[in-house]
């Protein structure tokens, strides 16, 4: 499901039997928000007006008046004040950074104020997200480096899942066609289709910069890429009376970014190497597509005989051995399309979409997927993250075979692994926000526990509630629990053995993802205290099961 922020409010595609169905929920319908404390100096409950200072395009700074709105309701913090709802008129995402600011300037706290909008919908808002048969586009493109046409884009290959047919938009200097009528072509193509995906290998990076750039530089609107001609980094500037590309916007697009509004796209690249980190099978040497393939479809990109050297092929391929160019071309995207099917690769993603019932670029980073399910779960509202000093807090254990006088050669080895070292310390010790103890429980932790197997000479303890599971380890049993089965459910339904793999993966990574978020500093959910528990109760657990092996050899 395509969940997305635009000028109007929330933008939400899907598709029902295959037919296209959309939906915008303006910011009246869904104002954007955040927390503060009732008791706030600042805070007069029947609203006020402040002034917010804006720079417009001409540079010129200006304030104007906004007047904010107060909502009371059963909002706590962790520690237990009362918070109230921050809305404010005019009502637009976009100035959810200044009043926030408003109130970080004056001295006040807030909380969740940095948490994005279409985040915000979807935790207040979705329930679920349905399973859908999304319209999936691969793509690729090449471009001339050097020459008369230099950065000319010279090729454009797409493979539409729905058509299951590639389509190949290519031309030559001395032909009818131009780099514009191809384009065009391809825009022509993208409304028709209307596709929910765009499936690239670094086309964050490299192909959609490109794109946009090649769009312009010949007089087409880079926004009609986009269902409601929005596209991050392109906009209509009044002064000049134009459409305005801001390249370093352009060029410096994140992974997960989402700059189409009304399209998913999937960086393939990063998708696959979490798939494969998260399976433990090593570290890949390199994400370029042509080892990628190798190593997963043993497969190799196609080299031209006439130019085997790839710069001197990328230079004159187009012109002097166009037939293989655009072979290349189309071997790439299929590489794409069966990189993809054969690992269930964007189906992973769209399967922890659904589990998180969060908007899609959400799915990738432990802060992001963390902080969704615990705004789910949690009965109190956590504070805005803020950049501050980091705190050090001791890590894994370091095993020093020389210090141990384990180094040489040894027979009859075995090997000891725990099943989710972090995962069953969370839950052994009750660790969590709201368990901590002020006061000594048998649940105790020693963050002084050493990294190595020397003897414990130093105390400094952390204390966990006895009385009640966490939000923690709740969450960490209950994905568990869950996980079980979606495994079951791989052996009893063998014809969808792949959708229940991709879900049990997803519920492996949530569950990854909540030691990340917790020792992610300047983020609000992070506690280093917490952090620190989780890593040394692992160590105290390591520490033990050497000393018992030690016995039983």
């Amino acid at each position: 499901m395509i969940i997305t922020n635009t000028e109007k409010g929330i933008l939400l595609r899907w598709r029902e039997g295959g037919e296209r169905e959309e939906e915008i929920i303006s910011f009246n319908d869904f104002k954007p928000h955040f927390f503060v404390e009732k008791d706030s100096r600042l805070v007069k409950l029947d609203g006020e007006t402040v002034y917010i200072k804006e720079k417009y395009e001409n540079r010129n700074t200006t304030a104007f008046r906004m007047d904010l709105s107060y909502e009371q309701g059963n909002f706590k913090s962790l520690e237990g004040k009362e918070l109230v709802k921050v809305t404010w008129s005019p009502c637009h995402s976009k100035y959810t950074k200044k009043v926030k600011s408003y109130f970080h300037n004056r001295g006040d706290r807030t909380y969740e104020a940095d948490v994005q909008y279409h985040y915000r919908y979807a935790v207040d808002m979705l329930d679920t997200i349905p399973e859908y048969n999304l319209r999936k586009w691969y793509w690729d493109m090449e471009w001339m480096q050097g020459g008369e046409h230099d950065g000319a884009i010279t090729a454009i290959v797409v493979y539409d899942n729905y058509d299951d047919e590639y389509y190949t938009l290519t031309w030559q200097p001395d032909s009818d066609e131009t780099e514009k009528t191809t384009l065009e072509k391809f825009l022509i193509l993208l409304f028709e289709k209307d596709p929910d995906m765009l499936i690239s290998w670094f086309g964050w990076k490299f192909d959609l910069p490109k794109l946009i750039e090649r769009l312009h530089a010949n007089d087409l609107d880079p926004r009609l890429l986009s269902p409601v001609m929005e596209v991050d980094g392109v906009k209509w500037s009044i002064n000049a009376s134009a459409i305005e590309v801001k390249t370093n916007r352009v060029e410096n697009y994140s992974p997960i970014a989402q700059p189409i509004k009304g399209r998913i796209c999937v960086p393939l690249d990063l998708a696959f190497e979490r798939q494969w980190n998260d399976a433990q099978r090593g570290t890949l040497p390199s994400m370029a597509l042509d080892y990628i393939a190798e190593t997963v479809l043993g497969k190799k990109k196609l080299v031209s005989e006439k130019f085997p050297d790839k710069n001197e092929f990328f230079e004159r391929g187009w012109l002097e051995d166009t037939e293989t160019y655009v072979e290349y071309a189309n071997i790439d995207v299929q590489l794409l399309v069966e990189i993809d099917e054969t690992n269930h690769t964007s189906e992973s993603v769209l399967a922890l979409q659904r589990l998180l019932k969060a908007p899609f670029d959400a799915c990738f980073y432990a802060s992001n997927m963390g902080s969704i399910y615990f705004m789910r779960h949690a009965h109190w509202k956590a504070p805005t993250g803020r950049k501050g000093e980091r705190k050090s807090y001791d890590g894994a254990m370091v095993y020093d075979p020389l210090s141990e006088e384990t180094n040489g050669l040894h027979s009859n080895v075995a090997a000891f692994d725990f099943a989710g070292l972090y995962p069953s310390m969370i839950i052994s010790r009750n660790i969590s926000w709201e368990s901590v103890s002020k006061e000594p429980t048998e649940l105790a932790v020693n963050l002084k526990t050493p990294k190595d197997f020397s003897p414990v000479v130093e105390e400094d303890m952390r204390y966990f509630k006895t009385d009640k599971l966490g939000l923690l380890p709740r969450s960490v049993l209950e994905l568990k629990t869950l996980r079980q089965e979606y495994k079951k459910n791989m052996k009893m339904f063998p014809d969808e053995y792949a959708k229940w793999n991709n879900n049990q993966l997803a519920v492996k990574r949530l569950m990854a993802s909540f030691y990340g978020i917790i020792a992610y500093q300047g983020f609000g959910w992070a506690d280093v205290d917490l952090a620190a528990s989780i890593t040394a109760s692992a160590r105290e657990a390591i520490r033990e099961a050497a000393r018992l092996a030690k016995e039983m050899s």
